[in-house]
């Protein structure tokens, strides 16, 4: 069973006891976490990835997961939602033990923490005013508008992946530290584009007004196409637990069971990493691996 251990946005109104509680349970006290069989992960609110229900409970693929492969571990899963910003820098704080959001494998995060294999991949799309006009289908797009004096103004995640692309084009962008905000950004005529996994935003705007989402995309960097890849994190010194994991990972790929896990959550057999792509080759930038992937 998954349970939600704390939000962000109630921390401060936790007493002193309640705080040492917390600790007690989080990933601080690894000893405490494996000799009480529990293993507290943090989670970002990303739809479909890792998110909090109508009822406050954590939900989403990458809880599913953790709580399938933890579970056959001999851990009770336990979840902390957090900003996504603060996800790395909660896990090496030991404020939880594993990340489980679907965070990308990048060589700059591979630097932090420690990547399981490849357990989801995603593409990008962007969040537009209905109608979308300026006519941006990608990232390529919005850096021509802005190159010809388009007042256009892209936004994405701080830490988010889209980011990274936006510096490497040398766009324009400004960071936002949650999805909701991102959306409600390009609502409130604050941005004119969000970027964005292309999975999340189809499921945020289902009811959302006023916008709608493009078509997804491969952005391409330096004419290598940057298919993304995530997985659950750990911090660099848990070779064990992290080795343990993959090796239950595995056996869902193998028998398939990891598709019909992500498929409960409108995931598609397209969106199952190939068992051949692996973390090393992500960590090392090497995305010369991914280049054949049929989009």
């Amino acid at each position: 069973m998954v349970r939600n251990i704390s939000k962000t946005t109630q921390a401060a109104a936790l007493s002193a006891a309640a705080l040492l509680a917390l600790t007690a349970c989080s990933g601080d006290s690894g000893e405490d976490t494996a000799s009480g069989d529990v293993i507290t992960v943090g989670i970002a609110g990303e739809v479909p990835y890792s998110y909090l229900d109508e009822n406050g409970d954590p939900a989403g693929a990458t809880v599913a997961l953790a709580e399938r492969i933890f579970g056959e571990m001999g851990y009770e899963v336990q979840a902390e939602l957090v900003d996504w910003d603060n996800l790395i820098p909660g896990l090496n704080a030991e404020r939880f033990d594993a990340i489980s959001a679907g965070m990308s494998i990048t060589p700059e995060r591979c630097e932090e923490a420690a990547f399981a294999e490849p357990e989801i991949m995603y593409t990008t799309a962007l969040v537009v005013e209905a109608g979308n006009p300026y006519g941006v289908e990608n990232l390529d797009d919005v850096l021509e508008a802005q190159e010809s004096g388009e007042d256009i103004t892209l936004t994405t995640l701080t830490a988010g992946i889209e980011a990274g692309y936006a510096t490497d084009l040398g766009l324009d962008y400004e960071g936002v530290g949650s999805a909701d905000e991102g959306l409600e950004m390009v609502q409130g005529g604050r941005a004119d584009v969000f970027a964005m996994t292309a999975i999340s935003l189809n499921q945020m705007v289902e009811d959302a007004d006023d916008v709608e989402v493009t078509d997804p995309f491969v952005q391409e960097i330096d004419g290598v196409l940057q298919y993304g890849a995530g997985s659950t994190v750990f911090r660099q010194d848990d070779t064990e637990r992290l080795s343990e994991y993959n090796e239950h990972l595995a056996e869902l790929k193998s028998s398939g069971e990891l598709g019909e896990i992500l498929g409960e959550y409108g995931f598609t057999d397209a969106e199952v990493p190939p068992e051949d792509l692996t973390a090393e080759a992500l960590c090392a930038g090497d995305l010369e691996a991914l280049q054949n992937i049929e989009e």
